[in-house]
């Protein structure tokens, strides 16, 4: 990689610098793919619950390999006629990657974590290993292809052999455009310098101003558009030091660059001025062939930073709406979750949700699925983001939609059977709970079948709940346990996994259990944002500092999940937030038959 951009200006090979280029960004995705496909292989008849996170790491991989292989294509060497093209090329590719790179790289560490994890780890660090080496390859391209296009511009024995061989001067084969459309300002006190200035400028084609002092070029500054400026230091009125640390104050104009004119008994003024924000500078008496090489090299770096501005600008503007589009899906992602909890007459209902970006996995709901039963979910989409916000819809909006359509299936079934027999509300609200929680399986079904190459799933928690006597129905599918605990802070039960997360596959097997919640006890259920809260050092908040909250004597549900829900985000504290957080507990308050739900 050292070598290859200046091969390419001395040979103008474009092809052999596109395929090296291409070579060297393929060799780390080639690691984190096959390393990741490998472990999937092999983890097919293992450990289910670290496909996930290897299935985002393969598809950061592919990703990756798409980015560079669409910026990086054969046809670019027809329109790379400059080195200049290539680095647009780069910053693209750098931008486009940024996401698929920390991706991988953040699955990595998470999988590393995990100390039962030693067979698999050294493949894991490979592949971290390979990530990082992807990232060190592009920022060496961009620093060098950069340095390498600055020394070709203001050094001729770099650049004139494969500038010559097409007809071309070394000045103009770098300008990004003609020199009749550069503007220059020339600020000098003295006649013949700025004489000396404008005529051998004029003969390379520049158009040139003149001003004879600091005062007089900022006021022409503000009314004209100078592409650069060549200000001479020692002037009266105010000098050159005054005038560029003035004009690099200002916002509007710090961008012009500047070229100092000093004798060298000033250098150390010079150097002062370099640090201000001078792009250059030019010894007195100045050599004719440096005069024109050091302004190239000004101009074309002038060219590319305000083509980055503009890019800038642009993504900018993109990243607004973008932001304001985010903002309609996290206010219509909360109007999927229940705007008010469902009131239960001698039950106490509570529920948190705090996503880590605008739009999130996480879910919960508390519906009535018949007069006398309660519907509670909470799950949990893999990934983050606006694509796991657009499954968490798709599954809450499946759950209810078969546990309905179970309840109208029973009914037009009774009514087929007896059609003088009328659809009563104690018919419908006898549905035996087991029948609703087949909503589950026809849910894990259509996601399997219909958007199974999206590799999207959700660990879910869907339970049938009949407040009168306090008996619960549920499938755990793959997520965390939910517990329940007495007032006095004893566990009395805890709700493991009956099945595999939904979506994975077709026809998957989710078995029902069932459970009875006496007066005073709290189901309270969590997503794996809580006990993998990350601090600003890494440390997770942890199951045991949850453990300890749920074990201690409870006044109010409501108060449990205050306690849990401060003590994590004082945990997290400065960090950014590492995943969604989201809490459903429900209090058996009173023994009793229940009024009607709200």
């Amino acid at each position: 990689m050292d070598n290859i951009f200046s091969e390419f200006l001395q040979d103008h090979n474009l092809s052999s610098l596109i395929i090296k280029l291409r070579h060297d960004f393929r060799t780390p995705i080639n690691a984190i793919v096959g390393y990741s496909e490998m472990l999937l292989e092999d983890l097919e008849v293992g450990n289910s619950e670290l496909i996930s996170p290897l299935q985002r790491i393969n598809v950061g991989g592919r990703e990756l390999l798409t980015i560079i292989n669409q910026n990086l294509d054969n046809s670019l060497e027809k329109s790379l006629t400059t080195l200049l093209g290539l680095n647009p090329i780069l910053e693209a590719i750098n931008i486009d990657s940024n996401p698929s790179l920390e991706r991988v790289i953040e699955n990595c560490q998470l999988l590393k974590i995990d100390a039962s994890l030693t067979n698999i780890l050294s493949d894991i660090e490979r592949i971290e290993v390979s990530a990082f080496h992807f990232r060190e390859v592009l920022n060496h391209c961009l620093q060098t292809s950069l340095l390498i296009f600055e020394s070709g511009a203001s050094n001729p024995s770099i650049s004139s052999k494969s500038f010559q061989e097409n007809n071309l001067t070394p000045f103009k084969k770098t300008h990004l455009i003609e020199n009749q459309t550069c503007h220059l300002l020339v600020v000098d006190d003295n006649e013949n310098n700025r004489n000396l200035f404008t005529r051998q400028l004029e003969r390379e084609g520049y158009l040139v101003t003149t001003a004879t002092n600091g005062q007089e070029a900022l006021e022409m500054i503000k009314t004209g558009a100078y592409e650069l400026v060549l200000l001479d230091l020692m002037m009266p009125i105010l000098d050159g030091y005054q005038a560029l640390k003035l004009l690099k104050a200002d916002e509007d104009w710090q961008h012009i660059p500047v070229i100092m004119i000093s004798a060298s008994d000033e250098i150390n003024q010079v150097v002062r001025c370099i640090e201000i924000g001078a792009e250059d500078f030019l010894p007195k008496p100045f050599n004719p062939i440096l005069l024109k090489a050091r302004i190239g090299a000004a101009l074309d770096k002038k060219r590319f930073r305000d083509r980055e501005r503009q890019y800038l600008q642009q993504v900018e503007v993109y990243s607004q709406k973008l932001n304001q589009e985010l903002e309609k899906g996290r206010l219509m992602q909360l109007n999927f979750l229940p705007s008010e909890l469902l009131q239960i007459p001698n039950w106490e209902v509570s529920a948190f949700f705090k996503p880590a970006r605008q739009v999130a996995g996480d879910f919960y709901d508390i519906f009535q699925v018949t007069d006398s039963h309660v519907g509670l979910v909470i799950a949990d989409v893999c990934d983050k983001g606006v694509g796991a916000a657009l499954f968490m819809a798709l599954f809450r909006s499946l759950i209810r939609i078969f546990a309905s359509q179970t309840t109208m299936r029973n009914v037009y079934s009774h009514f087929t059977k007896d059609t003088e027999t009328s659809i009563n509300d104690t018919y419908i609200s006898e549905l035996n709970p087991i029948k609703i929680l087949e909503a589950v399986s026809l849910t894990n079904n259509y996601v399997a079948e219909y958007h199974g190459e999206l590799g999207m799933f959700a660990t879910l928690f869907f339970g049938v709940l009949d407040p009168q006597t306090g008996l619960l129905h549920y499938i755990n599918g793959g997520h965390e346990p939910l517990f329940i605990i007495n007032p006095h802070g004893e566990i009395q039960q805890k709700l493991k996994s009956t099945g595999p997360a939904v979506g994975m596959m077709p026809n998957m097997k989710f078995k029902v259990e069932q459970v009875h919640l006496q007066a005073g006890d709290i189901l309270i259920g969590y997503t794996d944002g809580v006990p993998e809260a990350r601090a600003v050092g890494g440390k997770f908040f942890t199951d045991e500092r949850l453990l300890n909250i749920l074990t201690k004597p409870v006044i109010s549900v409501n108060e449990l999940l205050n306690e849990i829900t401060q003590s994590v985000i004082t945990h997290i504290g400065e960090a950014d937030q590492f995943d969604d957080i989201t809490l459903l507990a429900i209090q058996r308050v009173h023994d009793g038959a229940p009024a009607e739900l709200t």
